[in-house]
């Protein structure tokens, strides 16, 4: 256990040992400072109050979701593209050991930029806002970090999947491309097939990504999908793609690459 805690270690050397993750931070906490100025002096939004803003900051998500991405699909590929691989290697840990610390360290990285913006939105609806106003009864801090919740899940299902295909392809941009546009897309066309009456649309990942319905009252996509359901299909997902990362990872001939 002491030898995978120093592997984590390592990994999230890397990760905050490079100025793009600290752009990608300080992108997020701007973009949460740009929408406060933008709903305080420019949008008539009727806001007046800190969890009002935090409420609507939730949407900036889609932000993390992609710096998300960007390292989870470097993790892997980027150890081959710089030729970091052999001296990764030589370590005395297991191969498997090493994947399981770069995928800790990604699923770390992902708490730290939704803990980031939730704190950043917290402040900044603090400053601008303030905490005196009124303010809608459905709407709590508790709401907010339930929609932070949600937010989550499809962050973590769609860097697995990035993570998946850095270890089997190998590549940055393959990994870092194909899921943001998978993510991005595969929903619209799940839904269109879906009105169209297919039903087997629901035992694609896409379809089951988004738990909402099934806690603030909404229809599922499909009919007779449950969240039991869902979640049994993320699990099953999940499993494939760590068990994918893990063959092509551990048992490939990962050395003479």
């Amino acid at each position: 256990m002491s030898s995978l805690i120093r592997l984590v270690q390592n990994e999230q050397m890397k990760i905050y040992g490079r100025v793009r993750t600290w752009m990608m931070l300080g992108l997020l906490v701007l973009a949460v400072l740009f929408m406060a100025v933008l709903m305080k002096y420019v949008l008539d939004t009727g806001i007046d109050h800190v969890v009002g803003f935090m409420s609507l900051t939730t949407s900036l998500s889609g932000l993390a979701f992609i710096f998300a991405v960007i390292v989870a699909g470097d993790s892997v590929a980027s150890e081959f593209s710089w030729g970091t691989i052999k001296l990764l290697l030589i370590r005395p840990a297991s191969r498997s050991k090493i994947l399981w610390a770069k995928y800790i360290a990604v699923l770390l990285f992902i708490a730290a930029l939704l803990l980031l913006l939730l704190i950043a939105s917290y402040f900044a609806g603090l400053i601008f806002f303030g905490a005196g106003g009124a303010l809608p009864e459905e709407m709590s801090f508790l709401s907010v970090v339930r929609a932070y919740g949600f937010q989550a899940v499809e962050i973590v299902m769609a860097s697995t999947l990035a993570f998946m295909i850095s270890a089997v392809f190998r590549s940055s941009s393959l990994a870092i491309g194909l899921s943001i546009f998978l993510m991005f897309t595969a929903s619209t066309a799940i839904a269109i097939l879906a009105r169209f009456g297919y039903g087997w649309v629901k035992f694609i990942l896409f379809a089951n990504t988004d738990l909402t319905p099934y806690f603030l009252g909404g229809q599922p996509l499909v009919q007779g999908m449950t969240l039991g359901f869902s979640v049994t299909m993320l699990a099953l997902y999940w499993i494939v793609f760590m068990f994918v990362s893990w063959l092509a990872f551990a048992k490939r001939d990962v050395a003479g690459s």
